[in-house]
């Protein structure tokens, strides 16, 4: 078996961007005052004016961010924290269902009047230069080519590279201080740590009995495994759940099998497969597990106790709390 760093629905689509070889250099659109700027001023802006220049420490450097930051643009996971902090980017990387970011409902129609920027790591640069932004903000993995150079001859960039699940989660922080919206992240995690804190305390009986574990496929005869510290894995362990064997080792935050080796998920009671948010269905590749006769064998299959979980790759609070809510949906039904 082999360990993979990121989900390879991320892997793919970046790995496809990746044949361009380097960043798009495609001519653009509008210029930075267009009418796809925030609703909340005239300018365009969308984060509070800072009493100063700051100095945040991000994959790159320490990069200085100019106060009063008004136009920011979003590369990859990076718009989901900033909507999530009550920012609307004037410009993001395209929007869809094989984007790795996964927005909430409620932000889905503020999403579609960002201005788009290019899809994966195909990033028009002029494009985002005529955005004019004051912040650029790039989260994405560290095993692609970003194009940060060029981005910061634009603006001053804040590149966060991820190389496990985490990062993400904690880059949201660094962010919401560049912005201005230190006040709005506190709240976030108060109340994420709050939700998770009464799922663990309502639960506990439930949780100490039950065995968690989080399966997917993307078919040529493999199938992942996520383990405790996994996208879904830490919001589990947060909420005080109790993991299959397969699951319990967080060194690695998913790990590859062949099908023939389904049956390191005969101890788990509930395997939780991945639905996208954008279309509401659980992947092909991952229904086709069900084909396996070792599959049908499993004890949670058995017990119907397969149950799809949406924002199964949470990058922010702001999807971590509606993981605690499915959660908890899930905890009432056991």
């Amino acid at each position: 078996m082999n360990t993979r760093v990121l989900s390879t629905r991320n892997v793919r689509l970046a790995a496809a961007a990746s044949a361009v070889a380097m960043l798009a250099l495609t001519a653009c659109g509008s210029d930075g005052g267009s009418k796809d700027s925030a609703p909340a001023a005239k300018d365009g802006s969308s984060a509070p004016a800072a009493s100063g220049p700051k100095v945040v420490e991000a994959t790159n450097g320490k990069v200085t961010v100019p106060a009063d930051v008004k136009r920011v643009v979003g590369i990859s996971y990076a718009t989901g924290a900033l909507l999530d902090l009550g920012v609307q980017p004037v410009g993001t990387s395209t929007i869809d269902e094989n984007n790795p970011m996964e927005l909430l409902p409620s932000q889905t129609e503020a999403a579609k009047k960002i201005e788009p920027i290019g899809s994966g790591i195909e990033i028009n640069i002029e494009k985002v230069a005529s955005l004019k932004p004051d912040l650029i903000v790039v989260e994405g993995a560290t095993a692609f080519d970003w194009g940060v150079k060029k981005l910061e001859g634009i603006a001053p960039t804040l590149y966060f590279g991820v190389d496990k699940p985490v990062d993400l989660l904690n880059a949201q922080e660094k962010i919401a201080t560049a912005v201005g919206k230190e006040a709005e992240f506190k709240k976030l995690k108060s109340d994420y740590d709050a939700k998770a804190a009464k799922i663990k305390t309502d639960y506990a009986a439930k949780l100490n009995t039950v065995k968690w574990s989080v399966a997917s496929s993307y078919g040529g005869g493999e199938f992942l495994v996520d383990t405790s510290s996994s996208w879904v894995g830490r919001v589990l362990k947060d909420a005080g759940a109790t993991f299959s064997q397969a699951s319990t080792d967080p060194a690695e935050h998913e790990v590859t099998y062949s099908t023939e080796k389904l049956d390191v998920l005969a101890d788990a009671d509930v395997i939780l497969v991945p639905r996208m948010a954008a279309t509401g269905e659980v992947p092909q590749d991952t229904k086709d597990l069900d084909k396996q006769p070792s599959w049908k064998n499993l004890k949670a299959v058995q017990a119907n106790k397969v149950l799809p979980i949406t924002y199964a790759t949470t990058d922010r609070y702001g999807t971590s709390i509606d993981v605690l809510n499915q959660i908890e949906t899930i905890l009432k039904g056991l």
